[in-house]
């Protein structure tokens, strides 16, 4: 992240970091504090598929990743398939703490250590008692996964008793962990948002600037190929969009399990159809400025940061009609909220987004204006920063 300004040396703050360092978010969240200048510690079972450059990596199992780590994960996914997912986060937190958690976390001595997804990481860090501790909820781990089984429900409410301090990216998800037992003043809004250079390239959006008369317009998706994300009814709905608007094309992003099923499916839905696989950053943000819809269908969400990526770049945003989406879409002013499992209503959505640029250029104003004020990862991380010195100045 170019333009981030470096602490004195004397400012530095070590902090120890739990997460699935294969997730793009929590790299994002480290990455921000590495450029800062801290010493930042990130501890992970097995060593993450690509190395963390600026960081101090602690694998508790070194050499798990390769293809035992494999079979042993295709093991666990059959045992998962048996037991509750309660009972098997219960075996995993025995696992991190025989692997040593506890005592990498004390040799590190950090002045806070953070994890990330509470059900998860954020239950085995808690499990190794240090203080000051952070927990950051991510979205299912408060929304879906606590409502499984009884055993998930109860880790949840113990981990979030346990921290000195929970991090929430929205008001809903706020609210829903202090109903699963946080306590209110423990939980603050923190959300990992879109960076500046997103923003700084609005002015090229397409719905921005005078898009060239002959210009195909475009469709974009850039969520994970993943059953969560309904890419499938994306396409289904673009194929029924196009048969009125056949000059648009969707382009779709990323990739997950199902990238070859729904290749397969795109076949069938007919128009014109693009597998862009994951982009560099560069090309991502270019993507975005060159499509005239951004279209997210998630069954459960967060905030979203490719949803607040698109928005800061000039997208129109055409979001499922969640709780948590409501907060940053009102329906027919600033994007569209579709109902879940409605491909018909969002084709027509898609068509009345690609037929009125007046609505999609108001929409990229007012977007703009949304993140700079609440969705800039610069601002956020900064508020975070100083979360983190309050902690270690007071101690835990």
């Amino acid at each position: 992240m170019s333009g981030v300004e470096r602490v004195a040396p004397e400012q530095r703050l070590r902090i120890a970091v739990l997460g699935d360092f294969d997730g793009v978010h929590t790299r994002s969240w480290l990455r921000w504090f590495i450029d800062r200048g801290h010493d930042v510690h990130a501890i992970s079972y097995y060593a993450p598929r690509e190395p963390i450059a600026g960081v101090t990596l602690h694998v508790l199992r070194p050499g798990g990743g390769g293809p035992g780590g494999a079979t042993a994960a295709r093991g666990a996914a059959g045992i998962a398939g048996r037991v509750s997912r309660g009972l098997m986060r219960l075996a995993h937190a025995l696992r991190y703490q025989r692997a040593g958690l506890g005592r990498v976390v004390r040799e590190i001595a950090p002045d806070v250590l953070h994890a990330h997804f509470v059900v998860e990481h954020g239950f085995y860090g808690a499990l190794a008692g240090y203080h000051p501790y952070v927990v950051t909820a991510w979205g299912s781990d408060v929304l879906v996964e606590p409502e499984r089984d009884v055993i998930t429900k109860l880790i949840a409410r113990w981990t979030m008793r346990r921290a000195n301090l929970l991090t929430s990216n929205n008001r809903y998800m706020a609210e829903r962990m202090i109903a699963l037992g946080a306590l209110r003043r423990k939980v603050e809004m923190i959300t990992l948002g879109a960076d500046r250079e997103f923003l700084d390239a609005h002015d090229a959006s397409v719905n921005v600037r005078a898009a060239h008369a002959t210009r195909a317009p475009c469709i974009i998706s850039t969520r994970a190929h993943e059953p969560l994300y309904n890419i499938g009814e994306i396409i289904d709905a673009y194929g029924r969009a196009s048969r009125t608007h056949g000059d648009a094309r969707l382009l779709i992003a990323h990739g997950g399990s199902q990238t070859v099923a729904l290749q397969r499916r795109a076949l069938d839905a007919g128009g014109r159809i693009e597998f862009a696989g994951v982009l560099d950053r560069a090309a991502f943000r270019d993507a975005l400025t060159g499509a005239e819809v951004f279209v997210s269908m998630p069954s459960s969400d967060g905030t979203s940061v490719a949803l607040l990526q698109a928005m800061a770049a000039g997208c129109f945003p055409i979001v499922s009609d969640l709780p948590t989406q409501r907060e940053l879409v009102e329906d027919g002013v600033n994007g569209f909220r579709v109902p879940l499992h409605r491909p018909e209503i969002l084709a027509e959505r898609i068509g009345r987004a690609l037929d009125d640029p007046a609505l999609r250029r108001a929409a990229a104003a007012r977007n703009r204006a949304l993140v700079e004020e609440r969705g800039l990862n610069e601002t956020e991380m900064a508020k975070m920063e100083a979360l983190y010195r309050r902690l270690a100045a007071r101690d835990g």
